[in-house]
């Protein structure tokens, strides 16, 4: 007969063979797990300005046009929230399209929700978080441009998705320059 050690060998690899298995149904199983998170995103203002960097990573000191939105979200996202989810990274971005680039993405503010507690979002007249500017310093070939909110789910296993909720439509407005003879 089979001495201990053979025996403990034979059990050992069927249970990880089988937890291995387990593994891989968690892990392509969970992205279906039905949610129904809601949400709502407003657009209440864009603003363009011309100024000067205020990035310590460039010297260049170029004058160049930002926008600022303000916007409001309600979103209660506490039902993407199941036994595999560790947390939800949030964020919103601007994309718009240019001559030079097909695709501009611009992420202008981002959460980390740790929690079903955090998941419930209010925010009103909020600015973004991170600046906004065009590569060639300046907005005046851009038409359009979409914001959109978007929800990554990160599993304790599996893989990380990307799951775009909402988009709006905006322009950007280009900045409105002195009067004649009126100082700067």
């Amino acid at each position: 007969m089979y001495n201990f050690l053979q025996r403990l060998s034979g059990v050992t690899s069927f249970a990880m063979s089988t937890l291995m298995a387990l593994v891989v149904v968690i892990s392509l199983t969970t992205p279906f797990i039905p949610s129904s998170p809601t949400f709502d995103v407003s657009l209440h203002n864009v603003q363009t300005t011309t100024g000067r960097a205020m990035d310590p990573f460039d010297k260049t000191s170029r004058k160049a046009e930002y926008a600022r939105l303000t916007f409001d979200l309600d979103a209660d996202l506490s039902s993407m929230f199941n036994w595999n989810t560790k947390l939800l990274f949030a964020f919103m971005t601007v994309d718009y399209a240019t001559p030079g680039f097909e695709t501009n993405r611009a992420v202008i503010w981002d959460r980390i929700i740790k929690n079903p507690r955090q998941a419930k979002l209010k925010l009103r007249k909020h600015h973004n978080k991170y600046a906004l500017r065009n590569y060639p310093l300046t907005f005046e070939d851009v038409e359009g441009a979409n914001l959109t909110l978007h929800i990554n789910p990160v599993p304790y296993l599996g893989i990380m998705y990307d799951k775009p909720m909402v988009s709006l439509p905006f322009t950007i407005p280009r900045p409105s320059k002195p009067a004649a003879g009126a100082k700067a």
